[in-house]
């Protein structure tokens, strides 16, 4: 997720600035122990916590939520860790996910393929990066918010000294931070992947909660309070090793945003698609790679970039045993 801006699609209701601070502290920690692993959150009043004038979203990241103790990085209570068994490649990025679900309120996952989340659910995703002197460093925080209206999201990119993030507000994003090649990107960019999907986050459904997921899983989140109901979500991939990892990857990498049936999607028209979906999970052939790919000569607006000598008559979207004819 990511976007360089602080409304959304479609212009969001309600007030700007920071979260619900009336919110109660969630007492258990992310594990669901009775000990809370947590800071509660107060807005500081040493910040200035309003928002852009075209925007919702507070400049001022410590002004979201997400951190009880911002100097010290402690989540706020009610903030959860995960990481899905399934990652977006984010060219060599290290990555950390974060989730806020108001309390008393629940997900709706009785589609499995689409999760519907209340208003006031928050995800952060954090991007660090190396710099010049090969260590970690902290680059940008993206922020997911739903209002009544919809989504509005944006990036807060922090500073040198990475004592402070900031949201970045103009349209052309930062294409080189700091140096560092890490690419902070625009709202259309973010637009672009994340209304592939039917509720706007791209990193949770019942297989990425599944078998590899850490903090947040699929069997947690009814002990969290989140979902009354974890049986929908009792999915696998199918085949053997090798096909379950090739078929997740996919499905993460390209399935979940753009290479999916819903029209919103960016690969929408090519037709290949590669989201595993619950209803063709029975074998490897029932999958939409498959049976969308397999053999398959690509759309006519299919993109050869980087390819040698390519040859559109000669081209499979999946050809088995054979990868110098297959753009996959």
């Amino acid at each position: 997720m990511g976007c360089s801006s602080g409304g959304g699609d479609p212009p969001p209701g309600g007030q700007a600035g920071g979260p619900d601070v009336s919110t109660p502290e969630v007492d258990a920690g992310p594990d669901g122990s009775d000990e809370p692993a947590c800071v509660e959150y107060a807005m500081p009043a040493d910040v200035d916590c309003g928002a852009p004038l075209d925007g919702v979203l507070p400049v001022d990241l410590r002004c979201t939520g997400l951190y009880g103790d911002f100097d010290e990085r402690e989540l706020a209570c009610g903030v959860l860790e995960y990481k899905p068994a399934m990652e977006l490649w984010s060219d060599g990025a290290a990555k950390r996910r974060f989730v806020s679900i108001p309390k008393g309120q629940r997900v709706d996952v009785s589609n499995p393929d689409a999760f519907v989340y209340p208003e006031g659910t928050q995800f952060w995703k954090e991007f660090r990066v190396k710099g010049a002197d090969g260590a970690l460093r902290m680059a940008e925080t993206r922020l997911l918010r739903k209002m009544a209206a919809g989504w509005v999201y944006t990036s807060y990119v922090w500073s040198e000294d990475e004592r402070q993030a900031i949201q970045m507000q103009n349209d052309f994003g930062v294409p080189d931070l700091y140096g560092t090649g890490h690419m902070v990107p625009t709202r259309d960019q973010c637009k672009e992947c994340h209304v592939g999907r039917a509720d706007f986050v791209l990193g949770w459904d019942a297989l990425m909660l599944g078998p590899g997921a850490e903090g947040v899983t699929r069997e947690s989140l009814v002990a969290l309070g989140v979902i009354e109901d974890a049986s929908p979500l009792a999915l696998t991939i199918p085949g053997d090793e090798v096909e379950r990892q090739a078929l997740g990857y996919l499905h993460a990498n390209c399935g979940v945003s753009c290479h999916n049936d819903l029209p919103e999607s960016a690969a929408h028209d090519t037709g290949l698609y590669l989201r595993l979906e619950a209803g063709e999970l029975g074998s490897v052939a029932a999958t939409d790679a498959v049976q969308t790919g397999m053999n398959k000569r690509p759309a006519e607006n299919a993109k050869y970039e980087g390819l040698k000598n390519p040859d559109p008559a000669n081209w499979y979207d999946i050809r088995p045993g054979d990868p110098s004819r297959s753009l996959l």
